[in-house]
């Protein structure tokens, strides 16, 4: 697109000032639900990362993808890590304290929504459980039936 001159500065700040200010999660909104992690530094993020690994199969076909919003460095390496401006401005979002001494898990909806918060312990199967009383998880349930037939 080619813009005149006299507009190119404010189209360039209004790109400047969507991307500054736009939710981070927006890609993910109706495609996948998320849990997002934040984990204080020490040996649970290798047990959380091995528990996510022991339920990959489940956490695949409920459309979930975990966001390390760990503070600083990225604790569950398996886990997509957003840019560093994006995680401040998601745990700004998310309540998510500093310093936090205990794990944090949060479940999104497909509509961003936060439906379940965990502290300490992550229970993947009470989550599942509750992805699929969801209306939109029994859809995709029902259509997934109705195409293996």
């Amino acid at each position: 697109m080619n813009f005149s001159p006299c507009f190119r500065p404010a189209v360039l700040a209004t790109i400047l000032v969507h991307s500054v200010f736009a939710d981070p999660l927006d890609a993910y909104r109706g495609v996948n639900r998320l849990i997002v992690v934040s984990l204080p530094q020490g040996a649970v993020a290798e047990k959380v990362a091995a528990e996510l690994f022991t339920h990959g199969g489940k956490i695949d076909e409920r459309d979930l993808k975990i966001i390390d919003a760990s503070e600083a460095a990225q604790r569950v390496p398996t886990a997509l890590r957003l840019p560093p401006e994006q995680t401040v401005a998601l745990r700004k979002q998310l309540k998510l304290i500093a310093g936090e001494v205990r794990p944090v898990f949060i479940l999104l909806g497909k509509d961003g929504g936060e439906k379940a918060r965990q502290l300490g312990a992550l229970d993947l199967e009470k989550w599942f459980a509750l992805i699929d009383e969801m209306p939109m998880r029994r859809q995709e349930i029902q259509n997934q039936q109705k195409k293996n037939q």
